[in-house]
């Protein structure tokens, strides 16, 4: 049943209650989602409050946690329904501020699944009659919110040119944190001016190596539309400063190949010859379509398979990722990888586990290894082994145990991934969902509790959609 249709047989029987029945029945039914707002918004404002008012009270499973009613609530009021703040601005202001309660809780508490929904609510406010409101109640809240995040939140309701400005300043600094923070916040913005790049392209070579890769994947997700970012990462292939040179090809990577088109060959000769095969191996691995029968190429698995040897970490690394994409699940491939993930550089390891479970063996070997170093001392080796992990989709009480141990992790990158390895295991058995559920209750004082509700998103919420 679509919009005119309900809409046809509430005129036709006079009772609003068909409307309540719908949003009851149908609230988180992603088939229904358009068709439901669009019969709120299309109602008389006393009927849109009374509609709004029946979704906030819907009392949805796990709305304690995912609050779900409320964002739907909220994406009512993106409808921008007219005539709503004269006859129900008290509605409209319970709505924002409980979003605005959400946005200034600590985000390990709620969940980044949650925190992400509520920039979602907020923006799409935008030319609507609640922009001013929602931008005034969040300024007011400033000192309880990232400094970045609330340039967004500004940018993003009317206010674009005026954050820009203070942003170019920001990269002025001589702090290099207040210029990671602009950088951060300009990420986001999905069409940079010419001015902006060329203000970023300077610090690619900053000495704060954390700024320099901040900078890189900034351009890298421009990259995807935009020709001239993407040139500018294939220079920086050649750039002297060998990190710069890493993280050009490490975003390229992310584009993907196809980017490329013709141009791998040529950029790979102007490369110095150390580093044409990790590039060539990195950017190319998932395609080159390697097999033992191809002697003396470069894209020869025996040749990543010496590569996992070689003394410079960058090649080793490269390989790793390469042999992690080709879908070979070999014993002599599964055998190197697991003898990688002994190096002594964390990042290899960490690529190696990762690699570990692109190839789906979950063979009690290999599980083992991986549970193993999910104790490692190493952050990014403890995030690899947890999405390997997930994605091997053994759902055995000893790997959902050790991943449910992990939720309180030290390290917010090492949580995030073993929340995500949760969700993703949930898909393939009934009895996670539960599982988790228990956790979150059982550590509901926790200050990391929100990357169980993370997970517990994945499920509900993803199944949804």
């Amino acid at each position: 049943m679509c919009a005119e249709e309900i809409n046809y047989q509430l005129e036709n029987e006079l009772d609003f209650g068909i409307i309540l029945n719908a949003i009851r029945e149908h609230l988180h039914d992603a088939h229904w989602r358009e068709v439901l707002l669009l019969l709120i918004a299309q109602q008389k404002p006393k009927n849109v409050a009374k509609a709004i008012r029946a979704v906030l009270n819907n009392g949805s499973e796990y709305e304690e946690w995912l609050y779900r009613d409320l964002f739907f609530a909220g994406n009512c009021l993106a409808e921008n329904p007219k005539g709503l703040r004269g006859v129900a601005g008290e509605l409209v202001q319970e709505i924002l501020e409980r979003l605005l309660e959400l946005e200034v809780s600590r985000r390990e508490q709620v969940a980044g699944e949650v925190h992400l929904q509520v920039y979602q609510s907020f923006r799409s406010l935008y030319e609507t009659d609640f922009e001013a409101q929602a931008l005034e109640m969040l300024k007011k809240r400033s000192n309880l919110i990232d400094e970045g995040r609330l340039l967004r939140y500004q940018a993003e309701l009317g206010e674009k040119e005026e954050v820009m400005t203070t942003l170019l300043t920001m990269l002025q600094d001589k702090d290099s944190v207040i210029r990671l923070k602009a950088v951060n916040t300009l990420r986001y913005f999905r069409e940079p001016s010419e001015t902006v790049v060329n203000a970023l392209l300077v610090y690619l070579e900053d000495e704060d190596p954390y700024l320099r890769k901040t900078v890189a994947h900034a351009l890298g997700y421009w990259g995807k539309d935009s020709e001239n970012a993407f040139n500018t990462l294939l220079d920086l292939l050649q750039n002297d400063n060998l990190a710069v040179r890493w993280e050009a090809a490490f975003v390229i990577e992310k584009l993907g190949y196809k980017k490329l088109g013709n141009s791998i060959d040529k950029m790979l000769e102007a490369l110095p010859p150390q580093l044409q095969d990790w590039v060539f191996a990195l950017v190319k691995g998932d395609e080159a379509n390697l097999d033992e029968s191809d002697a003396g190429s470069q894209s020869n698995i025996g040749i990543l398979l010496e590569r996992l040897k070689d003394e410079n970490p960058i090649l080793r690394g490269g390989a790793v990722s390469a042999l992690g994409k080709l879908g070979n699940s070999s014993e002599v491939i599964i055998n190197a990888l697991l003898e990688v993930l002994k190096d002594q550089v964390p990042d290899v390891c960490g690529m190696a586990a990762m690699a570990l479970g692109n190839l789906s063996n979950s063979s009690e070997t290999v599980v083992n290894a991986l549970l193993e170093k999910l104790e490692d001392d190493n952050s990014f080796v403890r995030c690899g082994s947890a999405t390997a992990l997930g994605d091997l989709g053994n759902t055995s009480e000893t790997i959902v145990n050790a991943l449910l141990g992990k939720l309180e992790d030290e390290d917010s990158y090492v949580r995030q991934r073993v929340s995500d390895a949760l969700g993703k295991l949930g898909k393939k058995s009934n009895h996670i969902l539960p599982t988790i559920v228990q956790w979150i209750q059982q550590h509901q004082d926790s200050e990391y509790v929100g990357r169980g509700i993370d997970a517990l998103w994945y499920l509900v919420v993803g199944e949804e959609n």
